[in-house]
Formats: C-alpha cells, structure tokens, sequence
C-alpha cells in the first residue's frame, strides 16, 4: 500500500510541475505583448477636471483638487502657452487634441505625462504611464 501512494504523489507531482510550467509560460508570452501600463487608454482630462463640450479641458479654480502647482500660493496663474499647448487666451480651458501636443518626435502622450509630473497634475493613465 505504501508503494501505491509513493507512485501516485509522484505522479501527482509531475503533473503539477507540468501544468505550472505551462502557466507560467503562457503569461510571460502574454506580459511580453503588453507592457505598457496601464493597459487602458487614459481619460481626456486629469483627474478631477471637467470635460468642457468642444472637448477641452476646463481648469480648476486655485485652491481646488488636483491643481498642482499651476497656481502659486498666492493665487496667480502660472501656465503659458509656450509650455501649455492648448491654453486658450482666456487660462481656463486647455485642449489636450491640439497638434502641439503631437508635433515632434516625442509622443503626445509621453509630453502630456511630461507636463503633469512637471505640475504635479495627477491624471491616471497619464502621469503613471511607463512607455516614455
């Protein structure tokens, strides 16, 4: 009886090893197609801004969530349009579609991830992005 139970833990074993390794074949295969995270496309807006109708952004109000560092402790703006592609004349609004933000040879996504962590903007899916 105990002969029984060696060949069957045995087998058992086997089996096991067998079926692991398979697994952990098939999501190496799978991790190396992506692996760019997060897997999802990110939101039009950071997190926390509203989506205006022509599909830009609208800018939070100093004092607010998310704002970062766009606002200095006293209030004041500190986005330009040379740094902001988008930023429409009035500072409330910026479109992140604008061809600015595509032109180049980085893509618009590592310049928008660029721009958020320089202004400690969180928007997920942007700021955590990890294929720059």
């Amino acid at each position: 009886m105990d002969y029984f139970y060696i060949i069957v833990s045995s087998v058992v074993i086997i089996l096991l090893i067998l079926i692991f390794t398979y697994y952990g074949i098939v999501i190496q295969k799978k991790m190396k197609q992506n692996r760019s995270f997060p897997p999802q496309p990110p939101s039009n807006c950071p997190d926390y801004w509203s989506l205006n109708t022509d599909g830009s952004c609208n800018i939070p109000k100093a004092g607010t969530k998310n704002t970062g560092s766009i606002y200095d402790p006293n209030g004041n703006f500190n986005l330009f349009s040379n740094t902001t592609f988008g930023l429409n004349n009035d500072k409330t609004l910026i479109n992140f579609s604008d061809n600015g933000w595509s032109a180049g040879a980085t893509s618009s996504l590592c310049k928008q991830k660029n721009w958020s962590n320089l202004n400690n903007i969180m928007w997920d899916g942007v700021s955590n992005y990890n294929g720059c």
